[in-house]
């Protein structure tokens, strides 16, 4: 007995232990659904913040029975401030998802069986000010991102376990409506787009992805259809259309032009469609043809501001097929119109690409192809072009035949009668002439297309641009003709005639560049030259305007270092007479090579200032200001002061010069510049002159002026002799170009001794010792003192190279030699008669006084030796 009340208690005990965990898991579902609803009502909050209207959501529900599911029900979107109707009511938001799989596979695979939206009502609301509640809404949230500080771009997150399965067995917007409601008209109907049907099927990672668009607009059944193919649907979960389908039924618009944004000034018209797109390589990461059948008519829109109530008809009617990979192009018809302008093809190209392109018929032709003209149809179009003035029929034709033999084709864009403006580049008035013209021509054998380019500027003023001085009427023409082929997957661009009119320079060249590899691997290499008998860049280029005072020139974009990746080549320049900055380059020979962003100046010679410059040997990156650079320059027989001018307007040395200069750095801009370049100059300047300062007069005068007698004083001549010969070294390092050794030069009048250095912005520091010849004091004393021996004296040359001071100069020491000599000199005149003796003591006066002048100099010079030493060091805290 007891052991069959034992089997009869195993259903009870059972039976309440399933009861208790049925309990359990509803009130863990109950709780669930509360913390839910608790926290998507927090998310609400924000949302309703970000918004300015209130959020609602009524309820959360969860189930796991059958799969996870989740139920939002009652989610709206309230009305703002003076709004009637919320903006957005959705009665049902549910999604099913197979938990236990994504659980099992830690996310890797996700399935969701269903997700749906249903109920969704959007009302879009006219308000008596103009403005609706969805333009306040996009405007709110556009503030919000504007005022929100830049945040530092945080590092890219590391990532979790791939995706291997996504499949969504359908996904859907059902009977969704979106209503329009005027409410700056008394009594307007209430307007719809209804039955608005969005679905997915059967999507599924790996898998072509199909979304269909169904709605009723602005009418009782559904007049409108959409769908968009993707191709298979990578992990990534970024679709890549392959294909549209669009077809509506005739649509009136009058009634939502209420509801476009009012910059658009759209009043109404009507709408029809049956367009299909393959869209193939048209699309980032698509592959194959585009093809395009069937169009679209957009009839009777009106716009505020027509000129004169014309209303425009849109319409587009194709057949097209264009392959760019292949070079391919079909076209079994293009009509494409809008108001009286229009494009119209046929016919077909093949090949393009390969090594034997053919033209059947290819035929493309614009009419009325007038922006100003469509601009009276369609007033925004005048905004839209930014300020681009583009008035008169632009002539455009693309024709391409041929047979057997060959095959032709052109393209002819004649701008002739159109008056064209672009705000800060050209002007242009009708009539001037303005022409392109490429013509192709493919032989069938040898797989090459012979080209001839022609572009004619002449009538264009490029003045607006800032660069080019050319004026309307001035020639500015392009010719180039050569050959195409295709090498394999590379291509090669030969130009055998090269023709440059620029003003009254012409130029004439050839040029070869071969193409090769994909991508990372892809490379440009190339040969150029070009020759010509003179080119004016004073009469080419305007004049560059003076920086306002106190105003930062703005600051230039970098280039990319990216861009000369796989670029090599040399291109060489030839020309009679190089004319820049009003110096006249006689006989111009430069070679450039070409690596990368790297440019070396392999020869770079030119005859001007009196001599033969040359640059050869320089190099440096052009996208990397801080790279490495080198430059050298070999100077013979030069006029110092006409090179002296490149530099600046200051007229400092004159002369002839020999020099050989290198330099060398860590970067050549300018931060980088004048801390970290490194080399020397070497030569020799013949009959040299110092145009910033007479120092001679600038040390005698005032001498003069001390003396305890009458003395004559030298006239300012304004420059300084710097004799026949003035060799010369200098190193450059730190910022400073220092003297290697000190500059000797015999001015005629005396010895000139420098050392120190020079700032690379002009400004000497430079030690100096000027020994008064014993002509020179002779003549200053007018003849009452003339030493045996040279009197120095020692001071500094500080400031500007064109206008320096002479700081430090001391004179006593040399006013008492000179007064004492004087003296002596006077007393052995008025005793010379007396006996020996006299003169002997005069004599030995003499040059006690010589000596004590020299000694004292000496001093001087070491205490503006050591004070111009602590100058130069705190040039840069050195």
């Amino acid at each position: 007995m007891s052991e069959i009340r034992k089997r009869r208690r195993w259903p009870k005990i059972v039976g309440g232990v399933v009861l208790v965990l049925v309990v359990v898991v509803v009130g863990l579902l109950f709780a669930l659904d509360r913390i839910l609803l608790s926290q998507a009502r927090k998310q609400a909050a924000v949302l309703s913040q970000q918004l300015g209207r209130p959020v609602e959501i009524g309820g959360v529900a969860t189930r796991l029975w059958g799969g996870l599911g989740v139920r939002v029900t009652d989610v709206a979107v309230g009305a703002g401030e003076g709004e009637p109707l919320p903006l957005a009511e959705v009665r049902r938001v549910e999604v099913k998802a197979d938990l236990l799989r994504a659980i099992v596979t830690m996310g890797k695979e996700v399935h969701v069986r269903e997700a749906v939206v249903e109920g969704l009502r959007v009302n879009v609301v006219k308000l008596p000010d103009g403005t609706t509640n969805a333009q306040r809404v996009a405007d709110r949230l556009a503030r919000a991102e504007g005022a929100k500080p830049a945040e530092p771009e945080a590092p890219a997150p590391s990532q979790g376990p791939a995706l291997r399965l996504l499949r969504v067995d359908r996904a859907a917007v059902e009977n969704a409506r979106i209503a329009f409601l005027d409410r700056s008209v008394p009594n307007a109907k209430e307007l719809a787009v209804d039955d608005l049907d969005v679905e997915v099927k059967d999507l599924e990672t790996g898998k072509p992805l199909e979304v269909v668009v169904r709605a009723a607009v602005l009418a009782a059944k559904q007049n409108l259809e959409l769908r968009v193919k993707a191709a298979p649907l990578p992990a990534s979960l970024q679709p890549v259309p392959e294909e549209i389908v669009l077809k509506v039924e005739p649509i009136v618009l009058d009634p939502l032009a209420p509801f476009v944004p009012p910059a658009a000034g759209f009043r109404g018209g009507r709408f029809q469609a049956d367009l299909s797109a393959k869209l193939g390589a048209a699309v980032p990461g698509g592959a194959g043809p585009l093809r395009v059948q069937g169009g679209f008519r957009a009839t009777q829109l009106v716009f505020a501001g027509q000129e004169g109530g014309k209303a425009l008809d849109v319409g587009l009617d194709a057949d097209v097929e264009a392959d760019a990979k292949a070079g391919d192009l079909r076209i079994g018809k293009l009509v494409f119109t809008a108001g009286p302008a229009s494009l119209v093809g046929k016919g077909r190209a093949s090949g393009l690409k390969g090594d034997a392109p053919r033209f059947e018929g290819l035929e493309i032709v614009g009419h009325g192809l007038d922006p100003q003209a469509l601009a009276a149809y369609y007033p925004p179009l005048r905004k839209q072009m930014g300020g681009v003035v583009v008035a008169g029929p632009v002539g455009l034709v693309v024709r391409g035949a041929g047979g057997e033999a060959s095959q032709t084709a052109e393209v002819r864009i004649d701008l002739t009668p159109v008056r064209l403006v672009v705000p800060e580049q050209l002007a242009k008035a009708a009539g001037a002439p303005m022409t392109l013209v490429l013509r192709a021509d493919a032989a069938q054998s040898g797989g090459r297309v012979r080209f001839d380019a022609a572009l004619d500027l002449a009538g264009a003023d490029l003045r607006p641009g800032g660069t080019l001085a050319k004026k309307p009427g001035d020639p500015l023409s392009a010719r180039a003709a050569g050959a195409y082929r295709q090498a394999g997957e590379g291509q090669e661009v030969r130009l055998d005639t090269l023709e440059l009119t620029l003003l009254r320079s012409r130029l004439d060249g050839k040029a070869k560049v071969d193409l090769a590899g994909k991508g990372a691997k892809a490379t440009t290499r190339f040969e150029a030259e070009l020759r010509g008998d003179r080119l004016d860049l004073d009469e080419l280029l305007l004049p560059t305007p003076e920086a306002e005072k106190g105003k930062k020139p703005a600051p230039t974009k970098p280039l990319d270092p990216a861009a000369f990746a796989g670029l090599s080549g040399v291109a060489d320049l030839r020309l009679g007479l190089l004319r820049m900055k009003k110096v006249d380059a006689r006989n111009v020979a430069l070679r450039v090579r070409v690596q990368g962003d790297e440019v070396t100046l392999e020869q770079a010679r030119l005859e001007a200032f009196g001599g033969t410059v040359s640059a050869a040997g320089t190099h440096l990156a052009v996208a990397r200001p801080d790279a490495p650079f080198e430059v050298a320059l070999d100077l013979k027989g030069v006029a110092g002061e006409e090179v002296l001018k490149l530099l600046g307007d200051h007229k400092v040395l004159g002369g002839t010069l020999d020099a050989a200069l290198k330099l060398g750095g860590k970067g050549w801009k300018l931060g980088l510049l004048t801390e970290s370049v490194t080399g020397g100059v070497d030569g020799v300047l013949k009959g040299g002159a110092f145009y910033g300062k007479d120092l001679v007069a600038s040390i005698a005068s005032p001498l003069a002026a001390k003396l305890p007698f009458a003395a004559s004083r030298l006239p300012e001549r304004g420059a300084t002799s710097l004799g026949k010969e003035l060799p010369f070294g200098i190193k450059i390092a730190n910022g400073l170009a220092a003297l290697s050794k000190p500059l000797r030069a015999e001015t005629g009048e005396g010895a000139l001794s420098l050392e120190g250095g020079v700032k690379l912005d002009g400004t000497l520091e430079m030690p100096a010792t000027f020994a008064l010849a014993p002509e020179l004091v002779a003549k200053l004393t007018g003849g009452r003192a003339k030493p045996s021996a040279p009197i120095p004296v020692a001071f500094r040359l500080a400031g500007p190279a064109w206008k320096p001071r002479l700081e430090g100069l001391s004179l006593d020491a040399a006013v008492k030699a000179i007064a004492e000599q004087a003296a002596a000199g006077a007393l052995g005149r008025a005793v010379g008669a007396q006996g020996a003796n006299v003169g002997e003591v005069a004599a030995k006066k003499k040059a006690e006084a010589e000596a004590k002048a020299r000694d004292e100099a000496e001093r001087q010079k070491k205490r503006v030796e050591e004070e111009a030493k602590k100058r130069l060091k705190g040039f840069f805290g050195r």
